[in-house]
């Protein structure tokens, strides 16, 4: 089935159509409560309203993607040309991670569920294929594990000790500023039951060991982690994280705004290139769908590559090489690297950091869109063990 080609709520006064600056106050592309992107989530939870959009054209495509039906068998995985390469990934014995510290926090989870909570948290092992299974729209497909909204309090904080454990403490702040956010568009929308800070899904992968592999997942409207701990050993990763709107103005988190690295280094690096290099990085300068190729672009990815559903996608390597850039870019992008794995452990870090390094004359950077102040853009940074994007999506 083809991608559609809007989002199936468009309308003739449509807030959410995109503006020519990345700059546009939130506020002002609020949709009303009569809009069809909103229209009726006061009276819904999370799996009525997944419900109701399957009678949409277009969120039904996107749910039949999602739909765990459709997981892409078998797994070969993320590459650039369709070849799996061998032999990139190195760890040492002792990287440093917080796996004792985690795995308490998880047995002390497991003690206050009960025998039903237990049974609905607990799926497989890591190889499992639900390891697969998270997604990141507001759209409730796959039920299962532990809904943090339909849990107590007690459950609730005791998943985000896990997730604080596992965690850089900066790391932590963002993954709770996206749980914070998400809850903020629910107030703006009158969603709550829909959009709210406990409206993500907590799975367990494996028992929790200090020798054998074992994980979970966390994952909702814009904020998903997929985390795995051997022995000293971790990896976080994919992981997708959002916001909509890009700050909070109103309430006890005001002020609060994510991503400024990841914006502001990016666009420094741009603006600082000389321009053969600018346009070398540039894939397009339009930003849409009638500006980029229909497996590129769709309403509901936008311009990211990188999201679910996406574990055999082939990206080419495109852009232009980050070993023609001069010495201060190419610190640019180790900052961007920096930022955008924030959410590791240091020690952990460091041992991500060496092995970005070590690939860095095979990296590229590539850009979509202008690059002025107020300009919305595209970015990927990508190379053998790395792949990350930011995109600036309509209304968000």
């Amino acid at each position: 089935m083809a991608a559609p080609q809007t989002s199936g709520y468009l309308q003739s006064s449509d807030p959410t159509k995109p503006r020519s600056d990345a700059a546009v106050p939130f506020r002002d592309i609020i949709p009303s409560a009569t809009h069809p992107r909103i229209t009726g989530i006061v009276d819904h939870d999370a799996l009525s309203w997944c419900e109701s959009r399957r009678q949409i054209e277009a969120p039904a495509w996107l749910i039949n993607r999602l739909d765990a039906k459709n997981l892409e068998k078998p797994y070969k995985g993320f590459t650039s040309d369709g070849k799996v390469r061998e032999g990139l990934y190195e760890y040492a014995d002792d990287e440093g991670a917080p796996t004792e510290e985690v795995k308490a926090k998880t047995e002390e989870l497991l003690k206050i569920l009960t025998e039903e909570q237990k049974k609905a948290v607990q799926f497989g092992d890591v190889t499992s294929d639900d390891f697969r299974l998270w997604s990141n729209p507001e759209l409730y497909v796959n039920p299962g594990g532990l809904r943090l909204d339909e849990c107590s309090p007690e459950i609730q904080t005791a998943v985000h000790k896990i997730l604080k454990a596992s965690s850089s403490k900066q790391g932590y702040e963002k993954i709770l500023g996206c749980c914070l956010t998400n809850d903020f568009l629910g107030h703006l929308v009158n969603g709550k039951k829909v959009l709210n800070e406990h409206s993500y899904n907590f799975r367990l992968f494996g028992t929790p060991s200090l020798s054998a592999p074992w994980g979970y997942t966390f994952f909702g409207h814009h904020l998903c982690l997929t985390v795995v701990f051997l022995g000293k050993r971790m990896v976080i990763g994919p992981t997708f994280m959002g916001a909509e709107p890009d700050q909070i103005d109103e309430g006890p988190h005001a002020g609060l705004q994510l991503f400024r690295t990841e914006e502001l280094e990016s666009l420094k690096l741009m603006q600082g290139l000389p321009k053969e290099l600018q346009d070398k990085a540039t894939l397009s300068k339009g930003m849409d769908g009638k500006s980029l190729p229909a497996d590129r672009w769709n309403p509901f990815d936008e311009r990211h590559l990188g999201g679910a559903r996406q574990d055999n996608r082939v990206v080419p390597f495109e852009g232009c090489p980050v070993s023609e850039f001069p010495v201060d870019a190419q610190q640019r992008i180790i900052n961007l690297f920096l930022a955008f794995n924030e959410y590791y452990p240091e020690a952990v870090l460091q041992h991500r950091l060496a092995l970005f390094r070590k690939y860095l004359n095979e990296t590229y950077f590539s850009w979509i869109g202008e690059f002025g102040d107020e300009d919305p853009y595209y970015y990927r940074i990508h190379n053998p063990v790395a792949f990350m994007e930011l995109d600036f999506h309509c209304g968000n």
